[in-house]
């Protein structure tokens, strides 16, 4: 379950990245009417996508850790954008791996010993 985790993770923080540069984008055209007006949503423009990409890339070594960033990562995306067609693939993408990891973390006896 953790490489499924990884790789979906990855997917969606990926997918993410997309989307926070096109949000920082948005932010800097709107900023450039209202200065200080867009700061807030810059700064998640950034924050959210390392976040989604360092949950997942915890997920191998710390999968409790990995997916509750993973899943606070889809949470924010939820609440900047709500659930519709935009925001449809990281949201998804990264609540699965999150949930996939959280899963792993819950369940120690089928842990593999490396």
């Amino acid at each position: 379950m953790r490489t499924g985790a990884l790789v979906v993770g990855l997917l969606g923080g990926l997918a993410s990245i997309a989307y926070g540069l096109l949000g920082y984008g948005l932010a800097c055209l709107a900023e450039s009417g209202y200065p200080a007006s867009a700061t807030g949503v810059k700064i998640l423009s950034v924050v959210v996508p390392i976040a989604a990409l360092l949950g997942a890339g915890m997920v191998l070594a710390r999968p409790l850790l990995g997916g509750l960033l993973m899943g606070a990562a889809a949470g924010v995306f939820l609440w900047l954008l709500g659930f519709n067609a935009f925001s449809l693939i990281p949201v998804v993408l990264l609540g699965c791996g999150a949930f996939l990891g959280l899963l792993d973390a819950l369940d120690p006896g089928q842990r593999q010993r490396r």
